[in-house]
């Protein structure tokens, strides 16, 4: 087993999965408490203290299984094409959950980017069609600030 993987899987505990699809979901799931990732499929806590510069240099070195990818490039990168560069989808998500939890990007979700207030049904259809995704660097806060102000367009009108 690949070192990525194997330090994803000891230092993380992965809740259920909450899709309601999954035909192997337990009759009752359950999900870590505490500090938590929420990757709308399952919630991430972490384990074992993980330090993100290992986790940086794990992933440098990670050669992708079907993709090349880096992930800390600055762009997003959602579950899918992370799932085709290491392997596995849901273990895609947990490694996502785990480099938010330690500081290496952010991580955005229908209700991280478009509010609590989205209804579960549309938050599950979003997250299967890829919208959940991670993206490093400083220009993640600036595209939140964005998103946190009204635009001004009274430029694009002129008084007639």
């Amino acid at each position: 087993m690949n070192d990525l993987v194997s330090y994803v899987q000891n230092h993380i505990e992965r809740g259920s999965c909450q899709c309601g699809k999954c035909f192997d979901a337990p009759a009752e799931p359950k999900q870590p408490t505490g500090h938590t990732a929420d990757v709308v499929f399952f919630k991430v806590k972490v384990l074992n203290d993980p330090k993100a510069d290992e986790l940086k240099s794990l992933i440098a070195s990670y050669p992708g299984v079907f993709t090349k990818t880096d992930l800390l490039d600055g762009k997003e990168h959602n579950y899918l094409e992370v799932g085709g560069w290491i392997g596995d989808q849901g273990l895609a998500l947990m490694l996502m959950g785990l480099g938010e939890l330690v500081g290496l990007w952010k991580l955005l979700t229908p209700r991280s980017v478009l509010g609590n207030e989205l209804p579960d049904d549309l938050v599950q259809q979003m997250a299967g069609m890829g919208f959940v995704a991670i993206q490093s660097g400083n220009h993640v806060s600036e595209l939140v600030e964005k998103l946190d102000h009204t635009p001004d367009y009274s430029d694009h009108y002129t008084n007639i």
